[in-house]
């Protein structure tokens, strides 16, 4: 039977290699901990604040890493009410967040690791969610079975000896700059005549099977032939298929909100990168100035 502690151990190991040591400030950890565990305690669930672990990576990206030790047959009951948990707490950062006009404590990427008894041996399980995939969770964007099968999708299994040796996509990625190109997409695609008609039908497609998934694949096709040269410059480099997707879905669920929302959500995922120490990325504005003068903000007929 595998050894908790050797899990841990390993687990450590792994994590010290891609994670940097950028200090982040305890009263800002307390904060979060101390709502996290009173969410957490609504379900009667305890957390070990000593094993629980907040870390910086070297592209910014802030990790939340939470232990939980789960029976063999409820497991995924634990994750997800623990993630449900977890989002309410960073809904109530930026809440506060706005209310202060200060920046605080927002994991940018949440990765729970569940240790599950089996008869045998034990089964290490780690998943990894995006904050605004969480987000979307918590207010309903989102429904329950949409979002566990994005948590499926990060799984990683370990039994035994044999031990996971692939670092997740969604580490090797800055989370805060994908989302807040992805919203400033929406917002430079809200009145295309095509993206509305798509979103109109959206707002359709919960009563009839099937159709939500197949918008949601029009909309990231639209973005790869409309957005593929701005995702390049802005990061640097051809975006992989998987954060073209990732920025996709994202791309999708804010485009359906009404354009002062997606204003508001810019401009906070904006401040929060620029709070990082970073700089809001000229490029960005550049490509949207040219991309006005060819396309002016004018209802056109679609084609």
């Amino acid at each position: 039977m595998v050894n908790k502690k050797n899990i841990y151990l390993i687990f450590f190991l792994f994590t010290s290699i891609i994670f940097s040591n950028d200090f982040i400030p305890e009263k800002e950890k307390r904060f979060f901990l101390s709502d996290l565990k009173k969410q957490m305690g609504y379900f009667r669930l305890k957390i070990n604040e000593n094993e629980i672990a907040f870390s910086r990576l070297d592209n910014n990206n802030i990790v939340f890493i939470l232990p939980l030790q789960s029976r063999r047959n409820n497991y995924e009951e634990i994750i997800l009410i623990s993630f449900g948990c977890i989002g309410r707490s960073i809904i109530n950062q930026i809440n506060n967040e706005t209310k202060n006009n200060s920046p605080g404590l927002i994991p940018s990427i949440i990765t729970i690791e569940c240790v599950i008894p089996n008869i045998r041996e034990e089964t290490f399980l780690s998943a990894s969610i995006n904050n605004k995939i969480l987000i979307q969770f918590i207010d309903g964007t989102i429904n329950s079975e949409f979002f566990w099968q994005e948590v499926k999708s990060s799984v990683q299994l370990t039994t035994g000896s044999h031990w996971m040796n692939k670092t997740p996509s969604i580490f090797l990625t800055d989370i805060d700059y994908e989302n807040l190109i992805s919203t400033r997409m929406a917002l430079e695609s809200r009145e295309n005549p095509k993206v509305e008609k798509l979103l109109g039908l959206a707002s359709k497609a919960s009563y009839i099977p099937g159709l939500e998934n197949k918008l949601q694949n029009m909309l990231i096709d639209h973005m790869k032939n409309n957005h593929t040269e701005l995702m390049a410059v802005v990061l640097g480099y051809q975006p992989t298929e998987d954060q073209i997707i990732r920025i996709g879905k994202q791309f999708f669920y804010h485009a359906q909100k009404p354009t002062k929302s997606i204003t508001i959500i810019h401009t906070s995922d904006s401040l929060r990168y620029v709070w990082k120490g970073n700089t809001y990325p000229e490029s960005l504005d550049d490509f949207y100035k040219k991309y006005r003068l060819k396309y002016p903000r004018k209802k056109q007929e679609i084609d």
